[in-house]
């Protein structure tokens, strides 16, 4: 039989090959990650059965140890740069926009209860309160909040009238 070493350091070698394949190599999670972190969990499981608690938590805290440091590095590597989202959305706006209540236009889809509607030049997204109303209907706003719009079929007597030249 071989040391008992040597199979522990062939697992944990294997298993962090298997981990760096799914990683940089094989896209997702897959038979390779599972692999590895089996290979890892067996490592460490024969240093604890041969060598003892000691050598065995050891082993356990190196793991999880590197694990660790290649999960913080990754992201600020020039590789992980390239992978990493790294942007935030803390201080992301809706686009400004003049609409307020009262503001009259005109739906491009029908609203059921979400769709577009035109304002003159402005083609936004707007949500209803719960009914449907059909493409090609005036409709009048009544909230703004941010970027969410909320608008209901227009009163009779509040139509757009045609501003294209004759």
């Amino acid at each position: 039989m071989s040391d008992p070493a040597v199979t522990v350091v062939a697992l944990l070698v294997t298993g962090y090959l298997l981990l760096a394949a799914e990683i940089f190599v094989i896209p997702g999670f897959g038979i390779a990650g599972v692999s590895g972190l089996l290979c890892l969990a067996a490592g460490c499981y024969f240093a604890y059965q041969s060598y003892g608690p000691a050598y065995g938590v050891f082993v356990i805290v190196f793991v999880l140890a590197s694990a660790t440091a290649v999960l913080l590095w990754i992201p600020k590597s020039p590789f992980g740069r390239d992978v990493v989202h790294s942007s935030s959305l803390a201080d992301a706006r809706a686009a400004d926009t003049d609409l307020t209540a009262g503001t009259v236009g005109m739906t491009e889809s029908d609203l059921r209860p979400a769709g577009f509607a035109r304002f003159g030049d402005l083609r936004q997204s707007v949500v209803t309160e719960g009914e449907f109303i059909t493409a090609d209907s005036p409709i009048v706003i009544t909230e703004v909040h941010g970027s969410r719009i909320v608008v209901e079929l227009a009163p009779p007597g509040n139509q757009i009238e045609d501003t294209e030249p004759t």
